[in-house]
């Protein structure tokens, strides 16, 4: 994997962090049942996005930049005037689809009527997104210029989380008068949803100015070059088929990944008999166990990065000691990550549901809990999915993925008929799925790459010392917490975590040298390791 690459991947998991953690704020403002609607539309729509603009600007831009590579600028130039085309008239049945098949969804599955308005927005930010991402492939298909359409990535998460604040603040107010007019409490919440879903598509339309802006900077066009070796059998089919055939294992694998978020969503409000207490279960599912368990497994996965593509090269060079030895050091660092975000979040859990209201106060710490150990499974998955793919073994992670995505529409199905707190059965059917994922991805590993794992230093060593600190920070934040307040404990302890963390880890000799250059502040760590004399 090349340094743009690389950037650009950071860059989009820097992106999914803002976005989950306004997301944070946003369940704040909007409460459950305002989040619970959301996170309906947005799986309908994440799941139109996925078939239809996932990892499309980089497939178009790689196409391209082949095309260049070969000195066929006109060919380019055909390839791009097909694929604008072919975006265009997706992105308006696109659009389309998600307004009309959602709406009947909410209507007449889902029977939650009032949030049908919010599938209309979605639909539009569908359509100017994808847009968005094929002037997007353009920009990818120089080196120069991938960094930068990363970059604006992040701006559209950070307009989002700004605008958005701004419009729950204007609309909120409308929506109690109205929900009071018509003695539905819901109202006030769906007003508050617009504000999001209208800071949405500002902020990706102001994204489109801005990627268009870049595309007339970008240089000399295509068609100003001198005829080359046009090919004929360019046309818009062959361009579809061109794309979708870089794109179909992508697309398959991360709609397997999808699967039991949209289906424990559909399979909440099938159940329920109250279908705005299924709204609000999904809601307090999404602010206490989806979003900050993949806020931390992104980021472990941001700094892993780098050594999954060194276990490639390797591989394909035959140095298999070296590869070994690097899918331990990711594996090890995986589990380091996955456990410091686990302890966080349960020495912490008590602190965070003190924010929520009084009534879910206590459902919410058991909730984190979940949360926590989802965290310390999705890493490891993710990344030895990735790997995987990396290394051409995509068709065996499907025998891995659907096997586990059957076991968590069972585990679901039975925990909802024991356990009459959904959204506890919800995260536990996740859980035990990503665990599934979890030993399935490395015994693939083990077997068809040839990798090895030491269990106790790159597993339970990790996650022993974070039991350990684990203990202690809950009674510290307990202590800290009534003079401090709550948001400056979080702040607090989660420097006093890592650090102390870190520390342990350092003196039980479980960290190595060449293990330090894939951490953050890797300078202050040596220093830390140097000062210890465990280096």
């Amino acid at each position: 994997m090349n340094e743009a690459l690389l950037d650009k991947k950071r860059l989009d998991g820097l992106s999914l962090i803002i976005l989950l953690s306004a997301s944070i704020v946003f369940r704040f403002r909007v409460g459950n049942i305002g989040m619970g609607y959301l996170l309906t539309c947005f799986m309908l729509y994440e799941a139109m996005w996925v078939f239809f603009g996932e990892n499309y600007s980089e497939v178009l831009g790689r196409i391209l930049r082949s095309r260049y590579q070969k000195s066929k600028y006109k060919s380019a130039s055909i390839i791009k005037r097909y694929a604008s085309s072919m975006t265009y008239f997706q992105a308006a049945l696109g659009g389309i689809f998600i307004a009309g098949l959602g709406s009947y969804l909410i209507r007449n599955v889902f029977k939650v009527n009032h949030s049908f308005y919010l599938i209309w927005f979605f639909g539009i930010l569908f359509a100017v997104r994808l847009i968005s991402e094929n002037i997007g492939g353009f920009l990818c298909s120089k080196k120069s210029s991938i960094r930068l359409y990363a970059a604006i990535s992040v701006v559209r998460q950070i307009l989002i989380a700004v605008f958005g604040n701004i419009f729950i603040s204007v609309l909120s107010g409308y929506g109690s008068k109205i929900a009071a007019l018509y003695k539905q409490d819901d109202f006030a919440a769906l007003y508050s949803c617009f504000g999001i879903c209208i800071a949405a598509i500002l902020s990706e339309l102001i994204v489109l100015i801005l990627v268009l802006v870049m595309k007339l900077l970008s240089g000399k066009r295509e068609s100003d070059f001198e005829d080359d070796y046009f090919q004929k059998k360019d046309n818009t089919g062959n361009v579809f088929l061109m794309i979708w055939q870089r794109r179909i294992f992508d697309v398959l694998n991360t709609l397997f990944m999808i699967f039991p978020f949209v289906f424990g969503v559909f399979c909440l409000y099938q159940k329920s008999a109250d279908k705005y207490q299924a709204a609000s279960d999904i809601g307090l599912f999404g602010g206490t166990v989806l979003f900050p368990g993949v806020i931390f497994c992104t980021l472990g996965y941001m700094f892993t990065l780098p050594i999954m593509g060194e276990i490639s090269l390797n591989l394909r060079q035959g140095k298999m000691r070296y590869a070994q030895n690097h899918f331990q050091t990711a594996i090890h660092l995986c589990f380091i990550y996955g456990s410091f975000g686990c302890i966080y979040l349960i020495s912490e859990s008590q602190i965070i549901a003190s924010m929520f209201e009084e009534s879910v106060s206590s459902f919410v710490s058991k909730l984190m809990v979940y949360g926590a150990f989802l965290t310390l499974t999705m890493l490891a998955s993710l990344f030895m999915l990735r790997l995987l793919v990396a290394n051409g073994l995509t068709l065996l992670t499907y025998f891995v993925q659907i096997p586990s995505d059957v076991i968590f529409v069972v585990v679901l199905s039975i925990a909802i008929k024991k356990n009459p707190q959904m959204a506890t059965a919800f995260a536990l059917a996740l859980l035990i799925s990503f665990i599934c994922k979890f030993i399935g991805y490395l015994i693939v590993s083990i077997v068809k790459l040839e990798m090895n794992l030491d269990p106790i230093g790159n597993l339970f060593v990790p996650m022993a010392v974070s039991a350990v600190v684990c203990v202690l920070n809950v009674f510290l934040a307990k202590v800290i917490s009534p003079h401090l307040g709550n948001i400056f404990t979080l702040l607090i302890s989660f420097i006093e975590e890592a650090f102390v963390y870190l520390v342990i880890l350092l003196l039980s000799r479980n960290i190595k040298e060449n293990e330090i250059e894939y951490l953050p502040g890797k300078r202050l760590i040596t220093i830390i390791a140097q000062t210890l004399h465990v280096l």
